[in-house]
């Protein structure tokens, strides 16, 4: 493909891209959570997110066919990015309030409170006047009511907090900045981002890969919209997990302190260490000593999270019982409901099996090439989003972040048309509200993941096939 003819796809579809989430940054006041539902322009939504998705998605298919680009291509994207994160600083986030148990645990944490102890509930009872309480208790009462009845508006109210402490100490700075304000924390998650970004351009051209390729990370309106209107703090996982990328080869303890650093923002990546330091297995002195140095740091870091589990904790009611928007966990339950008392539980236990299956059987591939790590990274992250018994668009970001390192690799088609697919998760509010959710259920959850599972398996059979 000739220059001029990749730099007008690039330039439209960028521009489309663009155009439709300002557009969403234009509609979003018409989410207020004082208007009701029905009232929300839910189609205008849908329209602008798929226009966005299928841009972006065009914006893949152009990278994996050509690498003739201008060179002011690269400047000119991570600027439009840049613009698109800024745009939605002050934007009403669309149907999500998970940033308000951030902004209380700032509150808690930066004044040295322990986070894991009272649920909001607790405190927001404590908080009326006249109420008894313990002194602590009664401190964070005091807080509750500095920050305006916040505790009564947080998700999962009758629960501690699920963020482990590095997490909590990025809330913490956000409170810091500007005290329940959640520009605040879009603010530092802006910050962690770009570090993390200018590490993911040092990780490509170490493994001499195009620097524009990091576009389709930093362009992904899906990754845009869920940390900078909706506020989720995924986005924070980049900077450590694309660190250890970046120092493995030549300083494997920083690899070793950047994974346990992801862990204490959120337990998963601890999945990935089998894969991460398998270049490193022939080694068994430094492989072990890397192992005992991500497990003590993991350990001292979740400690404070670990010695307050109960029967109160977001923690374990996450791990045990949480189900939303997931494609393949419930038909995997339902089919063992056949065969147990407790499907649940035993789905979860299964899942858990494969996932950590798959780590160690690529973590003891040690004959596997050192460009294949990040794709490996991709693959094992994408399975526990697909499997997981929550599919929510933000934890997409677990697997994007790999994507520039596999462009030309058969799972990007696959994955990426889950940007596209996402745009069902917000019509699902609609339908609920309308008592539809069976149409979400069995129609736009099966499109979303059942379309990419099926380009996933077509260009899986393609790569052996032709291998």
């Amino acid at each position: 493909m000739t220059v001029p003819r990749s730099r007008l796809i690039l330039l439209v579809s960028a521009m489309l891209l663009a155009g439709a989430l300002l557009s969403i940054r234009f509609i979003s006041a018409g989410f207020d959570p004082m208007i009701e539902t029905e009232d929300h322009p839910v189609m205008a939504l849908t329209g602008l997110l798929i226009l966005a998705g299928t841009a972006w998605f065009i914006l893949l298919l152009l990278m994996r066919r050509t690498q003739a680009f201008p060179k002011w291509g690269l400047p000119v994207l991570i600027l439009g990015g840049l613009i698109l994160r800024l745009g939605f600083f002050g934007s009403q986030p669309i149907y999500e309030n998970d940033y308000k148990r951030y902004l209380w645990d700032g509150a808690v944490t930066a004044q040295g409170e322990n986070p894991y102890i009272f649920t909001p509930e607790e405190i927001f009872d404590a908080s009326a006047p006249g109420t008894a309480s313990v002194p602590d208790l009664a401190t964070l009462a005091v807080l509750s009511n500095e920050a305006d009845g916040l505790t009564g508006e947080i998700n999962s109210p009758h629960l501690t907090t699920i963020y482990p402490p590095f997490a909590q100490a990025v809330f913490a700075s956000a409170y810091w900045i500007a005290p329940y304000n959640p520009d605040g924390l879009r603010g530092v998650f802006l910050i962690f981002e770009m570090l993390g970004f200018a590490v993911l351009l040092l990780a490509l051209k170490q493994f001499g890969m195009p620097l524009i390729w990091s576009s389709l990370y930093w362009l992904n309106p899906i990754i845009i919209l869920t940390s900078y209107n909706a506020i989720h703090m995924d986005v924070l996982l980049t900077l450590p997990l694309l660190l250890a990328v970046l120092t493995l080869k030549a300083r494997p303890w920083i690899a070793a302190i950047a994974l346990s650093a992801a862990a204490a923002i959120k337990l998963w990546p601890l999945l990935l260490a089998p894969v991460l330091f398998r270049s490193w297995f022939k080694r068994p002195a430094l492989y072990i000593g890397i192992a005992a140095l991500v497990a003590v740091l993991t350990g001292l870091s979740l400690l404070p999270m670990l010695l307050s589990l109960n029967d109160q904790a977001g923690l374990a009611a996450y791990s045990a019982n949480w189900t939303n928007s997931s494609f393949l966990f419930p038909g995997l339950r339902e089919a063992l409901g056949f065969f147990v008392d407790d499907p649940n539980r035993i789905a979860r236990y299964v899942i858990a099996l494969i996932l950590v299956g798959l780590s160690l059987y690529l973590g003891f591939s040690t004959s596997r090439s050192e460009k294949k790590l990040p794709f490996d990274l991709m693959a094992l992250s994408a399975a526990f989003v697909l499997l997981s018994p929550t599919g929510y668009p933000w934890y997409f970001i677990w697997f994007f972040m790999f994507l520039p390192f596999a462009v030309q690799s058969w799972m990007a088609r696959g994955l990426g048309l889950l940007t596209i697919g996402a745009t069902a998760y917000y019509v699902r509010f609609l339908l609920g509200e309308t008592d539809r959710y069976e149409i979400y259920e069995t129609i736009l959850l099966p499109l979303e993941f059942g379309t990419a599972l099926l380009v996933l398996a077509y260009d899986g059979w393609k790569e052996r096939r032709y291998a």
